[in-house]
């Protein structure tokens, strides 16, 4: 699993499941925060559909943090101003680039997370798709 796949199941993911995820390593280990989770911008960067140029968009509110966990760094940055959210993602990320113990346990967790994730996500697109018009143009088959 790929640091973006891991970012946006955390993303993606309500504050509770985060924490509980983070909670053996923050049990089995001291966490030193090097950076208190604190609000910041970030810009959008995004893809203009026609001629395919990127621009930015504008800003949007994040958190970020730096932790580190067993002499090994970990950071995250999650839009909101979800303090204890983007905490929990620092130790997971630390956990995992540490290659602790716990590192299996947390990507089996977040590959549930995952499947869950894209089971809600197709049972919202299938609700929506069934109100979607298919408009004809008069004297197309």
């Amino acid at each position: 699993m790929t640091k973006k796949e891991i970012t946006t199941i955390l993303a993606r993911a309500t504050k509770e499941e985060v924490v509980k995820i983070a909670a053996p390593v923050r049990e089995a280990y001291p966490v030193q925060i090097m950076k208190q989770p604190q609000k910041t911008l970030v810009m959008v960067k995004v893809r203009e559909s026609i001629q395919r140029s990127l621009f930015y968009l504008g800003e949007v509110l994040a958190c970020e943090c730096m932790v580190m966990v067993n002499g090994v760094k970990g950071s995250s940055i999650l839009a909101g101003d979800d303090f204890d959210k983007v905490l929990a993602a620092a130790v997971i990320d630390a956990a995992l680039n540490g290659q602790v113990k716990e590192s299996a346990g947390i990507l089996t967790k977040l590959e549930g997370l995952r499947k869950a994730q894209e089971k809600s996500r197709a049972k919202q697109n299938a609700r929506i798709l069934k109100s979607k018009v298919n408009f004809q143009v008069m004297g197309e088959a």
